[in-house]
């Protein structure tokens, strides 16, 4: 998962966290709010009946003398109690519905939100016969000057409230998956805004390559992070194109100081095979000798190969050349050690297909992939080599039923200096550079070289290369 799709995920998630915790709040708050207020007009209610008390009476003017005064109760739950907990009076709503409200200490004030189930009909009632009907209830104790004189429980249907409740509850779940849907699409929004930085310096650093160590990745900001990040990176380019340049100038050293000495060796012992006077077992030796100096010269030749610091294909004489004629002849000179042990090179005719490139280097790419395939296969193994035109690429491929490569080993044969198996390549004096040089060539032509092989199988290689434009062949 990309870091700015994680880091607008965790936006998004806290954002809506957040959101949702501030909504509830809001949500709890105000119904605590609407239920104090309400508890604040009960309360009222069972003051104004407080007030109401004659004590020489003991009991309540509005329901002694003016029994009419009731039905300024018929919105509310009220029952009155005297000392001795009997009901003195009761609203026409506490006559039909009974909350079951415990009476409380001489000190207390419950508040209780009740619900019941009503059937039938009620003015400020909504009832059904499976409608619950919630209420909200406190329940006091009155006094006369101290005097404790009763109880009163006081009552007031909420569904008016519970609607409007409902009403915002929805309204805040809309408006906080709205939010939350902005949210995540600015949060990626900015998210992707702030890592278009990082971006340029990943496409940046991706295209530095060994033959472009000396660029560097631009910076914008040198205060900021990035710009730190920057300029770390362009350091450590500048430490690696130092070490690279002191490796390759040490390899491109060391072969030009061999070469010379090889070659002054090799035309010595050459001359020594000319020479009456030298026995045939010493001359013997001496064409064994000059087969290793000649190993010895064709690796120091890639080596100078592979140290140049430029492009490679700077020393490279491209122009037209027909694949069809470098391979017939790389088959013509590969054919004697294919012969020698019994191998089948087996081609059909060529198609003519012209390519842009450098024949010789060609010549030898196409060579150390069919002398890789001669050394590695059987006697009397078969080794196959065909071309053909692909999508405006041409495709070489050369297949063999030798020992086959591991598969932990394919990803690396291409590497300088590695060896599948370092007792085989000995045997076979391999150096490890044949693949690499193989891959250098391919890749300086704008083509590509792959493997597919299956142990105790074989091994197949494909070689594209860019035909030229305007030969069709």
């Amino acid at each position: 998962m990309k870091i700015r799709v994680k880091l607008a995920l965790w936006y998004f998630t806290v954002t809506s966290f957040i959101l949702l915790v501030f909504g509830l709040g809001i949500y709890f708050g105000m119904q605590r709010l609407l239920f104090r207020a309400l508890d604040q007009e009960l309360n009222s209610l069972t003051e104004s009946i407080e007030r109401n008390y004659d004590p020489f009476f003991q009991n309540f003017q509005d329901f002694l003398f003016s029994p009419d005064n009731s039905a300024r109760y018929l919105e509310h739950y009220i029952l009155v109690y005297n000392n001795n907990q009997k009901v003195i009076f009761a609203s026409p709503m506490a006559q039909r519905i009974d909350l079951n409200i415990p009476l409380p200490g001489n000190t207390q004030k419950i508040g209780y939100t009740r619900k019941v189930k009503f059937a039938g009909s009620m003015p400020y009632i909504r009832g059904g016969s499976e409608e619950e009907v919630t209420f909200r209830v406190i329940s006091r104790r009155i006094f006369f000057r101290q005097n404790p004189i009763g109880w009163v429980t006081a009552g007031s249907p909420i569904q008016r409230i519970e609607d409007s409740m409902k009403n915002l509850l929805r309204v805040m779940l809309v408006a906080i998956i709205v939010a939350t849907g902005l949210v995540a699409g600015g949060g990626y929004f900015l998210t992707r805004k702030t890592l278009q930085p990082v971006h340029r310096i990943t496409q940046k650093a991706r295209k530095i390559s060994s033959s472009n160590l000396d660029e560097r990745i631009d910076i914008t900001n040198s205060e900021d992070e990035l710009g730190q990040l920057s300029r770390v990176l362009n350091d450590l380019l500048q430490r690696l194109q130092k070490s690279f340049e002191n490796q390759q100038q040490f390899m491109a050293d060391a072969a030009h100081e061999l070469k010379t000495p090889l070659a002054l060796l090799r035309t010595h012992w050459e001359n020594e095979l000319n020479n009456p006077k030298v026995p045939l077992e010493m001359k013997e030796r001496f064409v064994q000798d000059i087969e290793t100096i000649t190993r010895l010269s064709h690796l120091i030749n890639n080596l100078l190969l592979l140290s140049h610091t430029e492009p490679v294909s700077a020393h490279f004489d491209f122009g037209p050349v027909k694949l069809n004629d470098i391979l017939e002849d790389v088959i013509s000179d590969a054919s004697i050690m294919a012969e020698l042990k019994l191998q089948t090179i087996q081609n059909e005719s060529f198609p003519a297909i012209v390519v842009n490139g450098d024949k010789s280097r060609l010549y030898q790419l196409f060579f150390n992939i069919l002398d890789n395939a001669i050394k590695y296969t059987p006697e009397k193994g078969t080794i196959e080599i065909n071309l053909r035109s692909e999508q405006n690429q041409a495709v070489i491929e050369i297949r063999d039923n030798g020992t086959g490569i591991p598969v932990e080993d394919i990803p690396k044969i291409f590497e300088r200096f590695y060896r599948v198996k370092k007792d085989r390549a000995r045997k076979t004096g391999g150096s490890g550079l044949g693949l690499a040089i193989c891959k250098l060539i391919a890749e300086s032509h704008r083509g590509t070289i792959e493997v597919e092989s299956e142990l105790g199988k074989g091994t197949v290689f494909y070689i594209k290369l860019p035909r030229a434009p305007y030969h069709t062949g």
